[in-house]
């Protein structure tokens, strides 16, 4: 078999180590087919090391601009795939798995590939595990242009801000952009996105490469993850799905959300913010 090794390199030594401890806390318990799984860790002669399964077809970034229609990244059955693996996983981590944990950096290079394309969610150094009597933990981490507006304003990660990045990577893939790979018009490509939708134009972000203009069942996926993006990228968290619902979306068990033309605007504080400062 194969194996990814990740060593800890930060210059101090008990940061490292606390930094070892910490992932290595979590991914340990984690069980499921849409999360790398861990082999074996070591701390020999005080180099903490973690030992992964080798993902063969690497991160999803590095296939993020794959244009050409044949390679198996540019078909729409892959993207499709990919995104449903992504929701599956991320299900499990906020609603299976006790205690709940959040992700906290959900982005393409942070979602690894393996030999059949299934997509599995890498990169828990900066996970956390969530108490049953709470719903969110403090500090500042993750990845701009994939943070909540709310996150970047309480520094609090909560399973919404986890649903936000998802979001912004469900149009990544649909589009075959980058977040910031927008008209100039435009400065994320959730403005962009949504531009088109209140345009009535939501279909024209859809990668060149995918067949929409002939192939109905095509067009009716990538409108459905389209608007599950927007949704999901809701500026208020409260109104976005849960990973529960976005599955159901995904799998067609429910019908794609009901996505306002008008982005709504961004409210602070929430107005159920009394609930949620109590938990």
């Amino acid at each position: 078999m194969e194996v990814a090794v990740k060593k800890f390199l930060r210059e101090v030594e008990h940061r490292r180590y606390d930094d070892f401890l910490a992932e290595v806390s979590i991914i340990n318990r984690l069980r499921h087919k849409n999360i790398v799984p861990l082999i074996s860790w070591s701390y020999n002669q005080g180099e903490p090391i973690l030992i992964y399964e080798y993902m063969t077809n690497g991160g999803q970034r590095q296939h993020q601009q794959e244009q050409e229609a044949q390679a198996p990244i540019g078909k729409w059955q892959t993207r499709h795939s990919i995104t449903k693996d992504i929701a599956v996983g991320l299900h499990y981590v906020h609603h299976e798995h006790e205690p709940m944990v959040l992700h906290r950096d959900i982005k393409a290079s942070n979602i690894m590939l393996d030999s059949t394309f299934r997509a599995r969610l890498g990169d828990f150094g900066i996970a956390s595990t969530v108490a049953v009597d709470r719903s969110s933990v403090t500090g500042i981490v993750g990845t701009w242009g994939y943070i909540a507006p709310e996150y970047a304003m309480t520094y609090r990660s909560t399973r919404q801000t986890d649903t936000y990045a998802f979001g912004v990577l469900i149009l990544e893939i649909v589009t075959g952009n980058k977040n910031g790979d927008v008209p100039p018009e435009d400065d994320h490509i959730t403005d962009w996105v949504w531009r088109l939708h209140r345009e009535g134009r939501l279909l024209e972000a859809v990668d060149s490469t995918v067949p929409t203009a002939v192939d109905d069942f095509v067009t009716e996926e990538a409108e459905r993850l389209l608007l599950l993006g927007l949704a999901c990228t809701n500026p208020n968290p409260s109104n976005r799905p849960s990973m529960k619902e976005a599955v159901q979306v995904i799998t067609k068990l429910a019908p794609p959300p009901d996505v306002p033309l008008e982005r709504p605007t961004f409210m602070w504080p929430p107005e159920d913010w009394r609930l949620r400062n109590s938990v």
